[in-house]
């Protein structure tokens, strides 16, 4: 299937205005989202569709005249056979919808991100909100699956579809929502077109309580408790600034996205002081022992979505359970040792991230070296890397000294989900994750296991 002259490679998602679809552009290869338009009947009859034609329009020159780090970039602008407009922007694997694992019932808990990536993932998005309040433009729409993760992992805003320029003269049918549940201010609930930027404001403080604690902040009001309360590991430092962010009344919420991005700052320099605190007194008692887990598999497996949680042994946000409990050994020759399961890790991971198909390459790269005085290092599977996995939240990990090197985006496994997708493993989110084969995530190679 093409549309134009772009090569349709795959589905990513569908709204109201239209289907985003992932593409290829010839003879460069570059990979593309796509977005054409094809609205929903019910809103190209209350709108008319003259009125959504323009809209579509309008948001591609407003992406294709923002220049900023923070906001996606509009590539091309185009129709198809059919005479229907789309445009094309920068691809990206992830957002923020996925990475915490929100699902259509947004109300249910998802991931929990550590402080440190909330509080910048926060203030990213919130630099990108600011480039669009100084041009006038309210997003209307910001919500975790209308923020791309591009391969450094830094935010990037999307879907201008709701959007409005400050001083335009254009009024909403009458009953129709602007904004998705949950996210949507309360008076731009009420008044769509006569909300300000404290609306995209508020939803950016819905964002970053689901970041930090894993769930919505109560419709009420009256019935919300402190962020801290649902993850004891922020020590207060976060209540302040979430609930501010959340005010019912937008007189109460911060003046600017720069103000937020401040307080945001300051409440991550509380934390940090706090966990340094925290870490100076004598480690708990532990507890019991959990059960113990199964021999990982070490040969690779194509494992579908369904399969997932009881051949890996997830729970329902993918993170190991029983939780695993690694003994790393570091054994000063650039590997580590986990005495638990005696399986021996590279140390650091691959120097450039890299598709899924090109990880074997780093592991025969390793055997070329005799990393450790071996030859025998290969990609490992997700059994494997979901036993080096700890929880990314709560007050049991905070004061954890990281004995493997950071690895960006995340490590591949050797296992496959279906034709085109890979499962990898978060460990800055203890859960296993599925991935397009040709995204860039690290890889950090195995020896020993079964035969």
């Amino acid at each position: 299937m093409n549309i134009g002259k772009y090569r349709v490679a795959g589905l990513l998602g569908a709204g109201g205005m239209g289907r985003v679809y992932k593409a290829v552009l010839p003879v460069a290869g570059r990979v593309v989202a796509l977005k054409r338009l094809m609205p929903d009947e019910t809103l190209e009859m209350l709108w008319g569709e003259d009125a959504v034609e323009r809209l579509f329009l309008d948001e591609a020159r407003v992406l294709g005249r923002l220049r900023h780090p923070r906001i996606a970039s509009v590539l091309d602008c185009d129709r198809d056979e059919a005479g229907r407009p789309f445009y094309t922007m920068e691809y990206f694997c992830a957002n923020l919808g996925s990475m915490l694992a929100e699902s259509y019932q947004a109300e249910e808990p998802s991931r929990v991100l550590p402080p440190p990536w909330a509080a910048r993932l926060g203030r990213e998005v919130l630099d990108g909100v600011g480039r669009l309040h100084q041009d006038g433009v309210l997003h209307r729409d910001l919500k975790p699956f209308n923020v791309m993760l591009d391969d450094e992992g830094r935010a990037r805003l999307i879907d201008f579809g709701l959007h409005r320029v400050r001083g335009e003269r254009w009024e909403s049918p009458r009953g129709v929502a602007i904004g998705t549940p949950f996210y949507t201010a309360p008076e731009q609930e009420a008044d769509p077109d006569a909300a300000g930027p404290e609306a995209d404001l508020y939803s950016v403080g819905v964002m970053l309580w689901r970041m930090l604690t894993g769930a919505l902040p109560d419709e009420n009001p009256a019935a919300r408790t402190p962020p801290s309360a649902a993850n004891p590991g922020l020590f207060e430092a976060f209540d302040a600034v979430l609930t501010r962010a959340v005010a019912p009344d937008p007189g109460r919420r911060y003046a600017d996205a720069g103000a937020m991005a401040g307080e945001l700052y300051e409440a991550l320099t509380a934390w940090e002081q706090a966990r340094a605190g925290h870490c100076e007194l004598p480690p708990e008692p532990g507890g019991a022992e959990g059960p113990a887990r199964p021999a990982p598999r070490s040969r690779p497996s194509k494992i579908s979505k369904d399969e997932a949680r009881v051949v890996l042994g997830l729970d329902a946000l993918r993170h190991p359970w029983p939780p695993p409990a690694p003994d790393p050994l570091d054994n000063g020759d650039g590997t580590v040792t986990d005495r638990a399961t005696g399986l021996t890790w590279e140390r650091g991971v691959s120097p450039h991230t890299l598709q899924w198909d090109e990880a074997a390459d780093w592991a025969g790269e390793l055997n070329r070296q005799g990393l450790g005085g071996h030859g025998d290092w290969r990609v490992p599977t997700a059994s494997e890397l979901a036993g080096l996995l700890l929880p990314a939240a709560g007050v049991e990990t905070l004061c954890l000294d990281p004995v493997f090197a950071p690895a960006r985006g995340g490590l591949w496994s050797a296992d496959r989900a279906t034709f085109t997708k890979a499962w990898f493993a978060d460990p800055a989110l203890g859960c296993i994750d599925r991935a397009d084969m040709d995204c860039l995530r690290s890889v950090r190679c195995v020896r020993g296991g079964e035969p």
